[in-house]
């Protein structure tokens, strides 16, 4: 596949090019909750990149913040999280470079998980990172991209929720039962990692809140020297490529809502429109594909998050999200049911069934966007959201800048 050994497959087998020329988000502000990003590295350079300054940690309890930026090594997962993002494609002594999902978007970045360096909050309160989802709410954040587990709290989650915010969080990358937050969240995009050829890679985590799949094995990404290229891999590149790809399409659509733009999200996985899905706890509810997703116009849609549970086993739960009191059942089958069995899938494209489905996937057609998947009956639960103001755009500015790698420890 072009673009395996130079880590740039994401991009190339998924038409990001071709996408392009019809958006590359323009007008659509992602918030970034990592590390500290390094806003001088010439593959972020032109990018519309805004860090919040100063960051959430200080060396000590009390102490004064570090600065939200950083051109050492501990900026090198964040940065590489900004580069899958808004990349430009530099390169370095004729090397080639990254290229973004969204190159057009807003990128905000809050830095409250450094590399190597202790996280003490500057007040001396319990680290958390609800202070981050606030202000990335209070700074018109449409979409929240957590790449790893960070301490938040259920409430702040709603919030965002509430305020019409989708929020991607990376799964993990231990092969084990998705935990971290804030993917294990209700109503939270949490994705799981897919290798070029179409199989799960084996740090990719499985589990009844897991959302989708998508391509996060083998991504091009800055040394943490800066002076030159390797690869990375895990769930926060999955993330990153998600949050990229539905602000790509919220951009077409301005006036969709975040629950509409999550509809057409789990409505073309596995590469065709569907009207009717359902749950594989390795797989979610299938591999993200953007071409497909970029065929879909969301405000035809039901204005309902479809990765809402009405489950009292769940948090935050349905009611905490929609700010009623009680969940009530919809008319209507637009969201999945709390929890689906491996039984229940028929299999993938290429007719396997539930057990090989779990490892082998659905073939290299579904990330190029050839029409091939499963189409199953899923039982949807939950309420039906009131609706929710679109945050309005953020003008341009002349920031740029953000870019390292992917491990798998505590990030995504």
């Amino acid at each position: 596949m072009p673009g395996v050994d130079d880590g740039r497959w994401y991009y190339e087998a998924t038409s990001m090019a071709e996408i392009h020329q019809r958006t590359t988000g323009e007008g659509i502000t992602v918030a970034l909750v990592d590390g500290r990003v390094n806003t001088e590295v010439a593959d972020l350079v032109g990018a519309d990149i805004r860090p919040h300054e100063p960051s959430y940690c200080a060396d000590a309890a009390g102490g004064d913040p570090y600065p939200g930026t950083s051109t050492g090594p501990d900026a090198g997962h964040a940065t590489s999280m900004a580069t899958v993002l808004v990349g430009r494609d530099a390169g370095l002594d004729g090397q080639p470079g990254i290229p973004g999902i969204a190159p057009g978007i807003t990128l905000r970045t809050y830095a409250s998980n450094l590399d190597g360096l202790p996280c003490h909050t500057p007040r001396g309160d319990q680290i958390s990172s609800d202070d981050t989802v606030r202000d990335a709410i209070a700074d018109g954040a449409d979409i929240i991209f957590v790449p790893g587990t960070q301490e938040m709290s259920q409430e702040v989650v709603a919030a965002a929720q509430r305020a019409g915010v989708i929020v991607v969080g990376a799964a993990g990358n231990d092969g084990g039962v998705l935990t971290g937050m804030p993917a294990v969240f209700n109503g939270v995009v949490s994705t799981g990692t897919l290798t070029p050829d179409q199989t799960l890679d084996p740090g990719s985590v499985e589990g009844p809140r897991l959302s989708v799949v998508a391509p996060g094995t083998g991504f091009r990404a800055l040394a943490p020297t800066w002076d030159s290229y390797g690869t990375t891999t895990g769930s926060s590149n999955a993330a990153a490529y998600t949050a990229g790809v539905l602000a790509l399409l919220w951009s077409l659509y301005p006036d969709a809502t975040d629950g509409q733009i999550l509809q057409a999200l789990i409505r073309t996985t596995d590469g065709e429109v569907k009207d009717t899905w359902t749950h594989d706890p390795a797989w979610g509810y299938g591999v993200v594909n953007a071409r497909v997703l970029m065929t879909v116009d969301p405000t035809t849609l039901p204005d309902v998050n479809p990765f809402i549970v009405d489950d009292p086993n769940v948090v935050p739960t349905a009611a905490e999200i929609l700010g009623t009191a009680e969940a009530t059942a919809p008319a209507t089958d637009d969201r999945p049911s709390a929890t689906a069995a491996p039984g229940d899938v028929d299999g993938d494209a290429s007719g396997t069934g539930p057990t090989e489905a779990a490892t082998t996937g659905p073939g290299i057609g579904v990330v190029l966007g050839a029409a091939a998947g499963v189409v199953v009956v899923g039982v949807a639960v939950a309420t039906v959201l009131a609706r929710r103001r679109r945050h309005p755009a953020v003008a341009a500015s002349d920031h740029h800048d953000a870019p390292p790698t992917d491990t798998r420890g505590n990030h995504g």
